[in-house]
């Protein structure tokens, strides 16, 4: 028997109206559901970046202590949050791999040792922020890390490691750049993109003027992160 005209008319509109309500909650946004960036992992950040402020002060005593708290921050308790957060073991398994040789090097290793150390450590701690909802890209973190290598890398010597990091520095930036100057960054871009292009001019060297300006990345990225803020 033929269906009426304005029976398909209603049940198309139902349809419709069904779609339409469905559709903003199975299109949410992923990041929406992670957790906020808890306490110990900022604390884990914080020890790591500390212990090669340390590290580069050549101050045993503090190194020590600064080592020893980077351990502590990254027990048991921070990895039952990372786990409850769908961390993957393997990946605090890592994090952990990395603090435990900060600890073998921190009473007796060469500073810059211990410096590169404390910065892989950060490397580690910066993939975690992934699974927490995180205001600052993770590109931005990451830059902070390979600066901070490249100045590093230098100083301990390791001429032939340096090109190879500013090429990570550069493959970093350059998709992130964009979204730097959407959020009003113009100016810090602008900055940043200067910086790596000196860091290409100055590698080959790879002297004082190459970790002075690593320095500069350093201090260039805290203003990125405030774009976000």
């Amino acid at each position: 028997m033929p269906v009426h005209r304005s029976c398909l008319v209603l049940l198309m509109a139902a349809l419709v109206t069904a779609a339409v309500t469905i559709t903003p909650a199975s299109a949410a946004p992923e990041a929406a559901a992670l957790p906020p960036v808890p306490a110990g992992l900022t604390a884990l950040e914080s020890n790591a970046e500390d212990l090669v402020d340390d590290a580069l002060g050549h101050d045993r005593a503090r190194v020590i202590a600064t080592a020893s708290a980077l351990s502590a921050s990254a027990g048991p308790a921070a990895g039952k949050t990372l786990l409850a957060a769908g961390v993957p073991p393997k990946q605090i398994a890592l994090v952990r791999a990395r603090v435990a040789r900060v600890a073998r090097d921190a009473r007796a290793g060469a500073y810059v040792v211990v410096a590169l150390d404390a910065n892989a450590v950060s490397t580690a701690v910066t993939e975690l922020y992934l699974h927490f909802a995180d205001r600052v890209p993770i590109a931005v973190r990451r830059l902070d890390t390979i600066d901070r290598d490249a100045q590093l890398r230098s100083l301990a010597g390791q001429r032939a490691a340096v090109p190879l990091v500013v090429v990570r520095l550069e493959k970093t930036w350059a998709p992130l750049r964009q979204k730097v100057i959407a959020h009003g960054g113009q100016t810090v871009a602008a900055a940043y993109a200067r910086h790596v292009a000196a860091m290409q001019r100055l590698a080959p060297a790879s002297g004082s003027a190459f970790r002075s300006e690593a320095v500069n990345g350093l201090n260039i990225v805290d203003e990125l992160e405030g774009v976000f803020a």
